[in-house]
């Protein structure tokens, strides 16, 4: 199945795609995505954007399904979804 990551501000240029269509199997998780990301992605990603060990992103960083906020690893993400992530801190 096919997801869509959107990446908003400073972490599109990080990430260096504004927007993915992230491949995951039939039955994905919110972990599964995560892990995919951080396989394309993870070697443009500074450190500090990534929890290790949790192997998701850090608390700065929100997921957005529409309204909801993703933060259950287990959250099943259905086939074209799209997933908004946002840094919620920013410097002045």
């Amino acid at each position: 199945m096919k997801i869509k990551a959107l990446f908003h501000g400073i972490l599109s240029e990080w990430v260096g795609v504004p927007k993915a269509e992230i491949e995951l199997a039939d039955g994905g998780t919110f972990s599964d995505l995560l892990a995919e990301i951080r396989r394309i992605y993870g070697s443009s990603m500074p450190e500090q954007l990534w929890n290790k060990e949790q192997k998701a992103f850090n608390k700065a960083v929100w997921a957005m399904r529409g309204k909801e906020k993703l933060f259950d690893p287990a959250t099943e993400i259905k086939n074209g979804e799209e997933v908004n992530f946002f840094l919620t801190l920013a410097g002045g």
